[in-house]
C-alpha cells in the first residue's frame, strides 16, 4: 500500500501544466492575497478544526497518538472499509446519496478537500513559481499533503481504532484535488466562471498564552448573474456556509454580503468507528474585497468558538508607509481576542484578555 501511495503521488506531481497565466495567486500587495503564503496555507488548513469549540492551545493537543491512528488508518485501508462496509463508505464519504447530516460527511470532502484543496495546490504551486522557487510542483504537493496530514491529526484528536474518514479524505479528494486542478480548462473554469478565491483569516500565536487564533480555512466563489452586470450570486464557505448576493464596483472593488450556518461543535455519532457529524447555527457575514482579494470581513454566529470575528487585511488601512493587518474577535466565554499581521510575515501575533 505504501508503494500505491507513493506511486499515486508521483503520477500527480508529473502532471503538466500549460498554464500562460495565474489563475488563482496573483501576486497582489494587499487583501488576503498579500497573506497568502505556503506557511499560512499549512496553518489554515492544517488547523482549521480549532474553530470548532474551544481548543487553541497546541500544546494540549495529542499530536502524537492523532499521527499514529492515521498512519495506521491510511497504510491499511482495505482492511479499515472491510470493518466498516465497502456501501457505508461509498454512500457516506465518497457518493452524495443523502443530504441527511448524520450520513453526510461527502459534503465536505468535495467543498473543502476536493474544490478547496485543489484550489490551493494550484494557487501554492503558482506562489512558489512567482517566488522562483525551483520544483515548484512538488514544492506544492509537499504543502498540501503537510495541512491534509495535520488537519486529520487534529481531527482525530484522541480516538484510536479504525477510522475512514482520513482514508476517502487522503486517497480520493486530496490527491483527487491536486489531479483536477493540475489542467488548465478546470482552473480557468474555477478561476474565471466562479471566481474561486482563498479567503482564509490572518493565523497569529497569541503572546499571552501561545494559543493559535484567528486559524482556518475559508473560500468564496462569485457567479455573475446573467441578467444584471454587476450582480453575482455570492457563496462563502468553510466552516461557515453563507449565501448572498455580492456587487462589484467598476473600480475593481465589490461587497458582498449573505446568511447561512455555521458549524457549532463535533457530535459523536458511533464511538467505535469514530463516525461524527456537526450541530449548526445560524451566520450572517459581509465582505469586502478587492479583484477577489478580500480586504475586510465580518462574521457572525452563535457558537463557543468566535461569536464576532472581523477581519482587515493589509492594504486597507495604513499607518505611514506600514500597511497592517487587524483583527478582533469575541467569543462564547466573554474573551476578546485581537491581533495583527504583516504581508512580510507568514504569521500575526495576538493578544487573549483571557
Amino acid at each position: 500500500m505504501k508503494t500505491n501511495l507513493i506511486l499515486i503521488f508521483l503520477l500527480i506531481l508529473s502532471a503538466k501544466i500549460f498554464s500562460q497565466q495565474n489563475y488563482f495567486y496573483k501576486g497582489y500587495d494587499y487583501g488576503s492575497q498579500a497573506m497568502f503564503n505556503p506557511v499560512s496555507v499549512i496553518f489554515n488548513g492544517g488547523f482549521d478544526m480549532l474553530q470548532v469549540g474551544n481548543r487553541r492551545d497546541l500544546s494540549k493537543l495529542p499530536f502524537a497518538k492523532g499521527i499514529g491512528n492515521v498512519w495506521s488508518n491510511i497504510s491499511n485501508p482495505f482492511s479499515v472499509i472491510n470493518k466498516y462496509g465497502w456501501w457505508n463508505f461509498l454512500s457516506e464519504q465518497v457518493l452524495p446519496l443523502s443530504l441527511n447530516k448524520e450520513n453526510a460527511q461527502f459534503l465536505p470532502n468535495y467543498t473543502l478537500h476536493l474544490f478547496g484543496g485543489g484550489m490551493l495546490y494550484a494557487a501554492t504551486k503558482e506562489w512558489y513559481e512567482a517566488h522562483n522557487y525551483p520544483y515548484a510542483g512538488w514544492l506544492s504537493g509537499i504543502t498540501m499533503m503537510s495541512f491534509h496530514l495535520i488537519n486529520e491529526t487534529v481531527e482525530n484528536e484522541n480516538y484510536t481504532g479504525p477510522d475512514v474518514d482520513p482514508i476517502a479524505d487522503i486517497y480520493i479528494f486530496d490527491l483527487g484535488g491536486i489531479l483536477l486542478f493540475s489542467f488548465d480548462n478546470v482552473k480557468k473554469f474555477f478561476s474565471e466562471e466562479l471566481n474561486l478565491s482563498d479567503w482564509s483569516p490572518q493565523p497569529s500565536f497569541s503572546l499571552r498564552n501561545g494559543e493559535l487564533h484567528n486559524v482556518g480555512q475559508s473560500f468564496s466563489v462569485k457567479w455573475k448573474l446573467p441578467f444584471a452586470e454587476q450582480w453575482s450570486m455570492f457563496y462563502y464557505f468553510g466552516t461557515h456556509a453563507v449565501f448572498g448576493l455580492s456587487y462589484k464596483y467598476e473600480n475593481g472593488y465589490a461587497l458582498s454580503a449573505g446568511i447561512g450556518a455555521a458549524t457549532s461543535g463535533i457530535i459523536n455519532l458511533d464511538s467505535n468507528i469514530n463516525k461524527k457529524t456537526i450541530g449548526m447555527v445560524g451566520s450572517f457575514g459581509v465582505f469586502l474585497d478587492k479583484n477577489n482579494s478580500l480586504l475586510a470581513s465580518f462574521s457572525y454566529a452563535r457558537r463557543t468558538d468566535y461569536i464576532c470575528n472581523l477581519n482587515i487585511y493589509p492594504g486597507l488601512l495604513k499607518i505611514g508607509d506600514f500597511s497592517p493587518g487587524i483583527w478582533l474577535a469575541y467569543n462564547d466565554y466573554d474573551n476578546i481576542i485581537a491581533g495583527i499581521s504583516a504581508a512580510w510575515f507568514p504569521l500575526g501575533f495576538g493578544y487573549s484578555v483571557k
